[in-house]
């Protein structure tokens, strides 16, 4: 089965969140690490999640950028400030080789700045079918309804379910938990990515991730299959399991069906990919 992988990282010298900086993975480094295991997966393209909010990270964009002239499997969208946002800047992500913007939605100013985009952003990201990788959770996502309902092509991707609350597997649901999510499948051009399952799960390392699974179903009823994304989440989720982990939980999930995994690991990413302009 061909696999494109719709969240991952790559950081230069490599990923140091969890870890101290001087942890960092050096050898094998991220690049060539996920080449390697890109090949024994089958996977052909990836959307690599940009990401510059803290300061190991700054130079995230340029870095992806470096990357394009020799990987062409990379898909990359650029971190962004939702203030920052102009035409102007979208059009030099897009001469780099950027085909979306990456979000983090987690601060009220981010919120306040998401707010205040001005419609030619809207437009343009429209115009070119760019893809908006959004990190955010709870009530956050209550803030895309009255952007999508004046730009309902905008084509946003729901990142690790939309993080609701992590939960142990005998543990009550929360109420109403995915509700602001559930509540954006009424916009056909949003969707949503299973990945990071260990932020979900209490322990994060208890594969097959089973506290989880009430959310994939709910999120199954709202958006059906073809509107779901598997996302490694390489690699802040090697702290947690194996990369073949992530792609094996979707086989465990009793809501998701085996016809429904071609679509779901990669066919579904592909046709966004390829239309983006």
């Amino acid at each position: 089965m061909q696999r494109a992988d719709a969240h991952i990282h790559l950081f230069h010298p490599g990923y140091a969140d969890l870890l101290p900086a001087n942890c960092r993975r050096i050898v094998p480094d991220e690049l060539t690490l996920y080449t390697a295991l890109a090949e024994r997966h089958a996977i052909t393209r990836a959307l690599v999640v940009g990401y510059e909010g803290q300061p190991w990270a700054l130079g995230n964009n340029e870095y992806l950028a470096s990357l394009l002239e020799q990987h062409r499997w990379i898909a990359p969208t650029a971190y962004a400030h939702p203030a920052a946002l102009t035409p102007a800047w979208l059009e030099q992500r897009r001469r780099q080789g950027f085909i979306g913007i990456s979000l983090y939605l987690f601060e009220a100013a981010d919120l306040a700045g998401l707010a205040a985009v001005p419609a030619a952003v809207w437009h343009w990201l429209e115009q070119h079918r760019w893809l908006l990788s959004v990190n955010a959770r709870g009530a956050a996502w209550a803030a895309w309804p009255p952007i999508l309902t004046r730009h309902p092509a905008l084509r946003v991707l729901v990142s690790h379910l939309g993080l609701p609350p992590r939960r142990q597997v005998n543990a009550a649901v929360p109420a109403d938990a995915l509700g602001p999510v559930v509540a954006l499948a009424a916009f056909p051009a949003v969707f949503v990515k299973l990945s990071g399952f260990y932020a979900l799960s209490d322990p994060g390392h208890a594969y097959p991730h089973e506290a989880a699974w009430p959310y994939v179903a709910t999120l199954v009823a709202a958006f059906g299959t073809r509107r779901l994304l598997w996302g490694s989440d390489y690699s802040p989720s090697l702290e947690w399991l194996s990369f073949a982990q992530t792609i094996d939980v979707l086989g465990q999930i009793p809501a998701l069906g085996a016809t429904d995994l071609p679509d779901i690991v990669g066919g579904t990413l592909c046709s966004l990919l390829d239309t983006v302009v």
